[in-house]
């Protein structure tokens, strides 16, 4: 018998394995000496630090690790997210980082870094680390999107009305809708050690008129969404509702982002009820409609007080992001 094999057909991603779904991992490739000197402290500076709106201990923005060269595709090839840091005093101009999808692995980006020496990657690490950090975070929005779908509650109620195309669980509800106002959310049930306890996920979305640059601040954004949850984000008890937390603990922070040319007010931080003791952890965007009148706020929330928040965090703002993208 006489079989024909077309070698057009061949699709080599069939043969790569499939990328770990480490999110919030950054692997670093880079040679061994410079692992303990300024370059490394740099990098755990930057990709280390903590998130302040999870509770204490706080958990890091990033799981980093290191890896020699030599041994990165023999033994880690298939990890979601690597940086490839080369220094060679041969090289003469800077090239900007390279990013490459499926490199060794479905579902892995690979950033490839080219420096002369130590001391100028420790300045493009310094002064730039936040545009590596928003590609590697666009990064993992879009893989944990590929496990949502644009068929979900919220689309069915904000795709016309507010122009938004979102991407989200199919399990999310609608929890309370008023004039200019959404609120979603999903519900599961998750065990550890103690038991089995509720884990809350959720996406608040609201509209008011864009007058002043000013309201792209922490100022404002505090004042309206307190506003936002005494008046529509009660809890269990009548006289509980949603307040923000803004203390030496957790603080409200905040980012100036562009994303597809659109800019984007990122603020991150700590809810709590009044009268009840429920809290978390929250990411915002605030961002102008197209016709730039009003502002949109989606807010994602977690509620998970026996787990981790970053992964949930994570996983809330993959759906914000999808909005923007």
């Amino acid at each position: 018998m006489l079989t024909h094999c077309n070698l057009n057909e061949y699709d080599s991603s069939l043969y790569k394995p499939k990328a770990k779904k480490d999110f919030g991992s950054v692997l670093f490739s880079l040679p061994k000496k410079y692992w303990h000197t300024t370059l490394g402290s740099e990098l755990k500076k930057q990709f280390e630090k903590v998130n302040k709106s999870t509770p204490l201990p706080y958990e890091q923005q990033f799981n980093i690790d290191f890896i020699v060269p030599e041994n990165l595709v023999n033994n880690l090839k298939n990890k979601s997210c690597i940086v490839v840091i080369k220094i060679d005093p041969n090289q003469t101009l800077f090239r900007n980082p390279i990013y490459i999808n499926d490199l060794w692995a479905n579902g892995q980006l690979v950033v490839e870094l080219n420096f002369k020496s130590e001391k100028r990657a420790v300045n493009y690490f310094s002064n730039n680390y936040q545009d590596i950090m928003q590609r590697i975070n666009s990064f993992y929005f879009e893989s944990i999107q590929m496990s949502y779908q644009k068929n979900n509650i919220i689309n069915s109620y904000l795709k016309e009305e507010l122009d938004l195309n979102i991407i989200a669980p199919k399990e999310m509800k609608l929890n309370n809708e008023e004039a200019n106002f959404w609120w979603f959310s999903q519900l599961e049930m998750k065990k550890d050690q103690n038991g089995t306890h509720e884990i809350q996920k959720g996406i608040v979305v609201y509209t008011y008129p864009y007058y002043s640059e000013s309201q792209f601040s922490i100022n404002y954004h505090k004042e309206k969404r307190d506003s936002i949850g005494l008046h529509f984000l009660k809890g269990r008890e009548s006289n509980s509702y949603m307040s923000t937390r803004d203390d030496d603990i957790a603080p409200i922070e905040s980012l100036a982002m562009q994303i597809n040319d659109k800019y984007v007010f990122k603020t991150t931080g700590a809810w709590r009820m009044v009268n009840d003791k429920m809290g978390g952890t929250y990411v915002n965007y605030a961002f102008l409609t197209h016709d730039k009148t009003e502002i949109i706020n989606m807010e994602g929330y977690v509620y998970a007080p026996n787990f981790k928040k970053s992964k949930l965090i994570r996983e809330v703002e993959a759906i914000l992001y999808s909005a923007v993208q």
